[in-house]
C-alpha cells in the first residue's frame, strides 16, 4: 500500500468534475439516513464517482494490494467503489493463529445490522479496490482496538476508534509506508512493537498480502517489479557518466505512483542503495519465483 496524497478541496472538484451536484445529492441522501437512524436506500450513487478513485489510484490500482486494472472506462467493471468503514452491518474478524509473535485484541463487533449510517456518502469513506480486496476479503469487516463509533459524521474525527486497517486515500491516516515495508517480495511491518506493528500484521493477513498460493499474482508481479527495477539501478552503477546519469532519471521516472507494487519497488530501491549483495540475492530468488510458479 501507499498514500494517495489529497486534501478535502482538492477531492471534492475531483468529483463535482466527474459528476455535477453529486455533493449536493450525497448530503441530501446523509440527511435521510440522519433521520432514520440506519443507512436504507433503494438505489446508490457512489459509481459515478468510482473513475475519481481510480484515476487518483495511478489510472487502475487496488488501493489496497496495489495490482494493476484497466484505466477508466474499460476498467471501472473490474473495481469497486469500497467503503473503508461499512456503511450498513460490522462483522466481526479476527487473527488467525499465524503471526506468532503477537497477541492482538480485536473489540467485539457492534450490534448486528448496524453500521456507519452517515458515511455511505462521505469522499474519505472512499478507495477504489479490486474484487478479491473488497468483495471476498473486505466485505462488511471493520476490526479495531478501540471502541466503534458508529453514529460518527467525519471519519477525520475516529483516530480513537484505533482502526487495524490503513485507509491510503489523503492524510487523514498514518501513511501506509511507515507501517509496512517489503524485503523483496515479502511485506513486513516497520514497527517493532505498539499498535502500528499491530496494524500492518492484521492488514497484510486481511488482504492476504503475503500469501503465495491465494494471492499467487501478487508475487509474481512484485518479482517482475523486482526484476525491473535490479536491472535500472545495476545501469546506473557501470559505464559511462551519460548513461548512468540516464539510467537514473530512468529509475526516478519509473517509481512513481502510478507504478503497481510501488511500496515494494521502493522497498527495493532503499536496499539496493544500502546493500547490494542483498539486493542481488533478492533478484536471484525473484528470477527464481518466475520460473517456479505455474
Amino acid at each position: 500500500m501507499i498514500r494517495y496524497a489529497i486534501n478535502k478541496g482538492e477531492l471534492e472538484k475531483l468529483i463535482e468534475a466527474e459528476s455535477p451536484g453529486w455533493l449536493a445529492k450525497a448530503e441530501a441522501r446523509t440527511a435521510e439516513f440522519r433521520k432514520k437512524g440506519v443507512y436504507a436506500e433503494e438505489s446508490s450513487i457512489w459509481s459515478a464517482v468510482k473513475p475519481v478513485y481510480m484515476r487518483l489510484q495511478g489510472n487502475g490500482k487496488c488501493a489496497y494490494c496495489e495490482r494493476e486494472m484497466e484505466s477508466v472506462p474499460l476498467g471501472k467493471i473490474e473495481q469497486d467503489v469500497e467503503h473503508f468503514r461499512p456503511k450498513g452491518s460490522v462483522k466481526g474478524w479476527k487473527m488467525p493463529s499465524k503471526p506468532s509473535d503477537t497477541k492482538i485484541a480485536f473489540t467485539a463487533a457492534p450490534k448486528k445490522g448496524k453500521g456507519y449510517y452517515l458515511l455511505p456518502y462521505h469522499p474519505f469513506n472512499y478507495a477504489a479496490a479490486c474484487k478479491p480486496c473488497n468483495s471476498t476479503l473486505k466485505k462488511d469487516y471493520f476490526p479495531i482496538a478501540g471502541t466503534y463509533n458508529l453514529d460518527a459524521e467525519d471519519p477525520t474525527k475516529l483516530s480513537s476508534e484505533e482502526p487495524y486497517l490503513i485507509y491510503p486515500i489523503g492524510s487523514l491516516d498514518d501513511d501506509p509506508e511507515d507501517l509496512i515495508e517489503f524485503h523483496g517480495v515479502s511485506p513486513f511491518p516497520v514497527a517493532r512493537t505498539g499498535h502500528k506493528r499491530s496494524r500492518a500484521l492484521v492488514t497484510i493477513e486481511f488482504f492476504k498480502l503475503d500469501d503465495p498460493e491465494k494471492r499467487k499474482n501478487l508475487y509474481r508481479d512484485r518479482a517482475l517489479i523486482i526484476m525491473a527495477v535490479f536491472t535500472l539501478l545495476q545501469q546506473t552503477r557501470v559505464g559511462a557518466s551519460g548513461g548512468k546519469a540516464a539510467a537514473q532519471a530512468t529509475v526516478d521516472g519509473f517509481l512513481k505512483p502510478q507504478l503497481r507494487h510501488l511500496n515494494c519497488a521502493k522497498s527495493f530501491r532503499r536496499l539496493f542503495d544500502s546493500n547490494s549483495g542483498e539486493a542481488q540475492a533478492i533478484f536471484d530468488r525473484a528470477v527464481r519465483v518466475m520460473t517456479s510458479m505455474s
